[in-house]
């Protein structure tokens, strides 16, 4: 069998899930009322986020009160809607299936992974679909989807991809019962504690499903360009130091860390790989302003307008617009923060657009998006 490389993955149909429970960031700073510096509110109050959504019915008690974190909603069961609702929409052939991607940073359980829960909570999966999770990338995870879809659909270019995103944040966010204050008020030991009071704020929940072809009416992907620890220090911008082989014991909820690095790094690693984009010979555009639309990861306000400036565009711009809703309305959902403004249900011009997710670990990966004539509309 000839085997190309010349198939782009088309997006045939994408669903978005989001826990029932919302939480305003005014929610939460009054939850923490007596725990935060009026700096530290300040700069909470600047993220760019006006709500976030969550797996927990408590999580305010949760995150200021010590309460036991109460489920409204597992994980798996609503990456599980996800699909339902995007298979719903895609009206493939279930047997047409021929792999399913499981995309997460923080699954319902180590083992088994995201992926084979969706197998066992959606018998209508083909049961000799290849599978493969793609766990802990962080921010990256778009493209590394669209990476692995794109290698499978070249080779089998009859079947389809169905991909899940699914981060629950919240749940591992430490507790708080202390005062916190700003990065500008503490030393270097205080430091962790602003942190996790950080964590707690900007990250939050959600399921993507999106089901790619060899063919179809919505937009091509790739191919994707990729950059990883351009500097081997770049590893450590950010970890979540335990609970692994090396150190096994999961003090609490899980540790978080971050370097004051991690913005500008951010930005070094989403214009490297977008100029990389921009000189292939798949790509018509000159410069990122030219594109029909530009989609970044919500890292946060601060990092959405560094990028902006790097790109030459405003962030009024309706090119962007979708990075600073989803970040607005949702708060930084990791892997499924790029994925949601896929499933917005807004109207995109025809012409070429661009992707860019980077996240933690360091990754990044960039990509066009190829929206067909008459404009696409999930």
């Amino acid at each position: 069998m000839n085997v190309t490389t010349e198939v782009d993955p088309h997006l045939i149909a994408v669903a978005a899930e989001l826990p029932r429970p919302e939480y305003s960031t005014d929610e939460l700073i009054a939850a923490g009322r007596g725990h935060l510096s009026d700096r530290l509110v300040a700069m909470l109050s600047k993220l760019g986020i006006q709500k976030r959504h969550s797996i927990l019915s408590n999580y305010p008690d949760v995150l200021f009160r010590g309460a036991e974190p109460e489920l409204d909603i597992p994980a798996s069961t609503l990456a599980a809607r996800a699909v339902r609702t995007c298979l719903a929409k895609a009206d493939v052939p279930m047997d047409s299936i021929g792999l399913v991607l499981g995309v997460s940073s923080s699954p319902a359980r180590l083992l088994p992974s995201l992926v084979c829960d969706l197998f066992a909570l959606i018998p209508e999966i083909p049961r000799t679909a290849a599978n493969l999770s793609i766990e802990f990338m962080g921010c990256s995870s778009m493209a590394k989807a669209v990476d692995t879809a794109r290698w499978f659909l070249n080779y089998r270019p009859e079947q389809h991809v169905l991909v899940c995103f699914m981060d629950a944040i919240t749940p591992l966010s430490p507790e708080l019962p202390d005062f916190y204050s700003h990065f500008s008020e503490v030393d270097v030991e205080g430091r962790q504690g602003t942190v996790n009071v950080l964590h707690g704020f900007l990250f939050a929940d959600a399921a993507v499903a999106m089901v790619f072809g060899a063919q179809g009416g919505g937009p091509s992907f790739g191919p994707v360009a990729n950059l990883t620890n351009e500097r081997a220090s770049d590893a450590e911008l950010g970890t979540v130091p335990d609970g692994g082989s090396d150190i096994p014991l999961v003090y609490g909820r899980r540790a978080y860390t971050l370097s004051p690095d991690v913005t500008p790094r951010g930005a070094f690693y989403a214009s490297e790989t977008l100029k990389r984009v921009l000189d292939s010979d798949e790509c018509k555009l000159r410069d990122p302003s030219e594109a029909a639309v530009l989609l970044m990861h919500t890292g946060s306000t601060r990092i959405l307008d560094e990028l902006c400036a790097q790109f030459g565009v405003q962030p009024e711009d309706d090119i962007v617009g979708s990075s600073y809703r989803v970040l607005r309305d949702y708060g930084n959902t990791i892997g499924c923060s790029v994925p949601l403004m896929l499933a917005e249900p807004t109207r995109r011009p025809p012409g070429q657009g661009l992707v860019v997710s980077f996240g933690l670990s360091f990754a990044c990966g960039a990509f066009t998006m190829n929206i067909p004539d008459g404009g696409w509309r999930p």
